[in-house]
């Protein structure tokens, strides 16, 4: 858990200090699925909200 919150925060300051593309920081910091979760998350979400 330790290891997660590291590279979410180093990602998060990426993107904030940094003109590096979002790709390249998410590839980078080993957090490429985190869209592809978030995306999943909402179409759970909006899927289970519809039944």
């Amino acid at each position: 858990m330790k290891v997660w919150l590291k590279r979410f925060g180093e990602a998060y300051w990426r993107f904030l200090e940094t003109d590096e593309d979002t790709d390249t920081v998410l590839r980078e910091t080993k957090l490429w699925w985190l869209p592809y979760a978030v995306s999943g998350a909402i179409l759970a979400l909006i899927l289970v909200e519809n039944h």
